[in-house]
C-alpha cells in the first residue's frame, strides 16, 4: 500500500520530478540552506509547543531557549544560518501563545487509508499545529521564506486544499475548516476558511493527482512537463537544461547575480524603447510586426456612483457587506496640506482609524542603501 505526502502529490505537476524525488533509487536530498533553515525552525517550534502543552503553559521564554539550544545542538549548521534561524524563532515567539483549551496536536503525522481517500493510495500529512474551537478545526503551517500570501491566495494553494480536505476526513463533523500560513520573517498570517459543503468539492484535487501517478506507473512513463515548478527545481532536465529551450530558472547565486545584472540593463532598455515607440506611434500611427500590434487605442473606464448603486442593491434585496474604498479613491476627498486639514479638522485621522492594511510580498528592484 502506497502512502502519499502532500509534497509528493504537489510534485506530480511534472511526473519526472515526482519519480526522481519519490520513487527512483537513491533519490537526491535537498541540502541547501533554505531547506536546512526550514527543518531546524520546525524542529525547534515542535519541541517548544509540545513542551508547553505538557506543562500547561501558553508561553515561556526559558522553555523556548531550551528548545533552541537542544535542537541546534543536533544539527550541523554554519554560524550565519544559526543566527538566522534563532532570529526567525524569536520573531515567531513574540506573538505566539498556545491555546491550551483548543490544542489538538503539533507536528504529529496523520494518515488516511486508501478506502478513506477513495483512490489506490493513502495520504499522510503533518500539520504544524492543530486547534479545535467553536465548531472550527484550524490547521497552521509555518513558512520561513521571504514570499508571503494574502488571505485571497490561501484557497489556491494545493497544500491548504489537501490539508483541509484530509482534516475533514480525519476530524469530521466540524462546521468549518480553517487553514493559516504563518510567515514569521514577514510578521504576517494568511488565512481562510472552508464550510463543510465547500470541503466536499476539494476531493478531486487529491484523487486526481494520485490517479496521475498510478497511470504513469502503469505505463512506465514519467514525462518531463515544464511549468511554474521549474523556477525552483534543481533536478537535471533535458528541457530546462537546454540553453536554446529555456532560461527560466536560477541554479546558483552567481547565476542569480548575472540575471539580475541583465534585468537592470534590459528594463532600462525596454523603458527607453517603449517611450520612443510611443512617440513614433503618436505621430505616425500603429506598428504591426510578428503578429503583434503596438499603438494607441481606446480604453473604456467605467465608474458607477456608489450611493445610487447601493440604493439599487437594497431595492432588489441584494445584500452586500464589506464594500471598501481604495486609498487611491480616497485621495479625491482626503488631500494633504494645512489648508485642507484646517477646513476639515480631524477627518484624515478619523478615516485613518478605519483603514485596514493587508501586506503582500511583491518581487521588485530597489537601490541598495535606500
Amino acid at each position: 500500500m502506497r502512502m502519499y505526502r502532500r509534497s509528493a502529490l504537489e510534485a506530480v505537476d511534472c511526473p519526472k520530478r515526482y519519480h526522481t524525488l519519490y520513487e527512483a533509487e537513491d533519490p537526491p536530498v535537498d541540502t541547501n540552506d533554505a531547506a536546512k533553515r526550514g527543518i531546524v525552525f520546525h524542529d525547534i517550534v515542535k519541541v517548544y509547543i509540545r513542551r508547553l502543552a505538557s506543562l500547561g503553559l501558553q508561553a515561556d521564554h526559558e522553555e523556548l531557549r531550551r528548545a533552541v539550544d537542544a535542537t541546534i545542538a543536533v544539527h550541523a549548521l554554519p554560524p550565519d544560518l544559526v543566527r538566522e534561524v534563532v532570529d526567525l524563532v524569536d520573531r515567531w515567539a513574540l506573538t505566539f501563545e498556545l491555546d491550551l483549551e483548543a490544542f489538538v496536536c503539533a507536528e504529529e503525522t496523520q494518515r488516511l487509508e486508501p478506502e478513506e481517500v477513495g483512490a489506490r493510495g493513502g495520504v499522510e500529512w503533518t500539520p504544524d499545529l492543530v486547534y479545535a474551537r467553536d465548531g472550527e478545526l484550524h490547521q497552521l503551517d509555518w513558512k520561513t521564506y521571504w514570499l508571503g500570501f494574502t488571505d485571497r491566495e490561501v484557497k489556491s494553494q494545493f497544500q491548504a486544499i489537501a490539508y483541509v480536505w484530509q482534516a475533514a476526513k480525519k476530524w469530521p463533523n466540524f462546521d468549518r475548516y480553517r487553514f493559516s500560513f504563518v510567515f514569521p520573517r514577514l510578521g504576517t498570517v494568511a488565512t481562510d476558511v472552508w464550510t463543510r459543503e465547500e470541503v466536499e468539492e476539494l476531493e478531486i484535487a487529491v484523487q486526481s493527482r494520485i490517479a496521475i501517478i498510478e497511470r504513469c506507473r502503469e505505463r512506465g512513463e514519467w514525462p518531463e512537463i515544464p511549468g511554474t515548478q521549474c523556477q525552483f527545481c534543481r533536478l537535471d532536465c533535458s528541457i530546462k537544461d537546454h540553453p536554446a529551450l529555456d532560461v527560466t530558472r536560477v541554479t546558483s547565486i552567481g547565476n542569480a547575480r548575472t540575471i539580475a545584472d541583465e534585468l537592470s540593463v534590459l528594463e532600462q532598455a525596454v523603458t527607453v524603447r517603449r517611450e520612443a515607440l510611443r512617440t513614433w506611434c503618436g505621430e505616425h500611427g500603429p506598428v504591426v510586426t510578428g503578429g503583434v500590434g503596438w499603438g494607441y487605442g481606446a480604453r473604456v473606464q467605467r465608474e458607477y456612483p456608489a450611493e445610487e448603486v447601493m440604493a439599487l442593491l437594497r431595492e432588489h434585496g441584494v445584500e452586500r457587506s464589506g464594500i471598501t474604498l481604495s486609498a487611491t479613491a480616497l485621495r479625491g476627498w482626503v488631500k494633504p496640506g494645512k489648508k485642507y486639514q484646517k477646513r476639515y479638522k480631524g477627518l484624515e485621522e478619523q478615516i485613518g482609524v478605519l483603514c485596514k492594511e493587508q501586506k503582500k510580498q511583491v518581487f521588485k528592484r530597489w537601490k541598495v542603501g535606500r
